[in-house]
């Protein structure tokens, strides 16, 4: 009886300690939200200081003291461009506009795009002080695949009259401007793949270059290598390897950009935790461009197959690459078995970048090669050991064999470019033409890597059908 007493006694304490420090954290929080509302509140809209978000799409740098920080960190790369259009998206009450504004002689236009009508007057006033420097426009550059595909079930303009003071280059050309801002929307870099791909949006207007700070689940799953395992390492970061060059350059506090990241507990076995619990402290300031000699190495005609070719054979990471290419190829395995073609290595396109200083599990931007062969490929080589370059490799191998015109891999590319006209939107391409990734994997493990808007996900509907126990 006095056991039981005592051990009654023993968990009312804890509950009441327990409660103490719940009691302590939620006062700690309310007090820290006061602050904040006291400090940026003659600046910023209540709902970007009031609501934290898990992964917001648009972000905010909040104080002229990051502003700082950001523009000291992009001092060496600023120095190296030519380029004299810039564009800031988000720029909100305008931190990090006036380090533009300052570099006169660099930057002779400067076009702001914003999505919140709170900060437009400010953001005109600009305007009338350097009417002929700075462009202001009122729109959502983070969601350019929804204006894009608004524009070709109407016809309409929106897009064009989006990025009308845009100068225009060819795509071979120098990069025709800078792009500045924070974004937390995976969607966004899915359609910056896709405008290459296709011909299609941002990329008709030129190479321009982005400097984006952005959460860092996502800068990992784009420039990760096949070591972190194939859950993360996908078909996006095949296809944007290929594609751009990128680097990393700084670390940013996440605390000094708006709205407020809410807090993010890792689920008990999650398969994801080791990339969610990498610097989620901070945004990774980074920099990347569409490759120059993009079309050299995969002719702008061949973009589409390419893309359907990583896409189809990413489906599962399972897959094996000769069992798998023998389905529209019949006998193609001994060429990839006996391949006697030299062996082209690729390099770091930036030889003056430390590998140490760069965030874990993501590698250095390399150029591309259609003859970076992958070695000893045997029928157990699977799609996942290829790096992008020898990715890139072995598309080129296949789309100049013979039998590529006559090939089920163009009958069923076909039909899939043609489902994508029906899909109702360009955030559900995949789902929508059945090219589903990583069938192993549920639904929510990705969405805990890459969590695209703060909105709860649909529920899954249940099936009512009674399964028969086996007999």
């Amino acid at each position: 009886m006095m056991s039981l007493r005592c051990s009654l006694k023993l968990c009312s304490t804890r509950s009441i300690q327990k409660l103490s420090n719940c009691y302590q954290s939620t006062k700690a929080k309310r007090a820290e939200q006061a602050e904040r509302v006291t400090r940026y509140s003659g600046e910023f809209p209540e709902k970007l200081l009031t609501k934290k978000q898990k992964s917001a799409p648009h972000m905010y740098v909040a104080n002229a003291q990051i502003a700082q920080q950001i523009n000291d960190c992009l001092e060496p790369h600023l120095r190296q461009t030519k380029c004299d259009t810039v564009l800031e998206l988000n720029p909100g009450p305008g931190h990090f506009t006036k380090h533009l504004l300052d570099r006169e002689t660099q930057f002779r236009k400067i076009i702001l795009i914003e999505s919140m009508e709170h900060f437009m007057p400010r953001l005109q006033e600009l305007h009338a002080l350097y009417p002929d420097r700075v462009k202001v426009r009122h729109g959502d550059f983070v969601s350019l695949w929804k204006l894009a595909f608004m524009d070709k079930m109407d016809s309409g303009t929106r897009l064009v009259d989006l990025l009308s003071d845009a100068p225009q280059r060819a795509f071979n050309e120098d990069v025709n401007m800078l792009v500045f801002g924070a974004v937390g929307s995976y969607p966004f870099f899915k359609h910056l793949i896709n405008s290459i791909i296709f011909q299609t949006s941002l990329y008709n207007w030129g190479r321009c270059e982005m400097i984006l700070a952005l959460p860092p689940p996502i800068y990992i799953h784009l420039t990760c290598s096949n070591e972190i395992g194939y859950l993360i390492y996908r078909s996006a970061s095949v296809l944007f390897q290929i594609l751009f060059e990128h680097r990393f350059i700084a670390k940013l506090p996440r605390e000094s950009f708006l709205p407020v990241q809410a807090e993010y507990n890792i689920s008990k076995g999650s398969k994801l935790a080791k990339v969610r619990s990498i610097n989620p402290e901070y945004l990774y300031l980074v920099k990347f461009v569409p490759r120059r000699n993009l079309h050299e190495i995969c002719p702008v005609q061949d973009l589409p197959a390419l893309w359907y070719f990583i896409k189809q054979n990413f489906v599962s990471r399972r897959n094996r690459i000769i069992p798998n290419l023998e389905k529209w190829v019949p006998g193609c395995g001994p060429r990839l078995i006996i391949n006697q073609n030299a062996l082209e290595n690729v390099s770091p396109i930036y030889a003056d970048e430390s590998t140490q200083h760069l965030p874990q599990y993501t590698m250095q931007s390399t150029n591309m090669s259609s003859r970076n062969y992958y070695p000893g490929i045997n029928i157990y080589t699977q799609f996942g050991d290829l790096t992008p370059s020898q990715m890139l490799t072995l598309f080129t191998q296949f789309r100049q064999w013979p039998e590529y015109s006559e090939s089920s891999f163009l009958a069923s590319m076909e039909n899939t470019l043609l489902k994508l006209e029906t899909v109702n939107d360009e955030q559900s391409l995949e789902d929508g033409v059945n090219l589903l990734e990583e069938d192993d994997i549920s639904s929510e493990s990705i969405d805990e890597l890459l969590e695209v808007t703060d909105e709860p996900a649909p529920k899954q509907i249940k099936s009512r059908r009674k399964i028969k126990s086996p007999v």
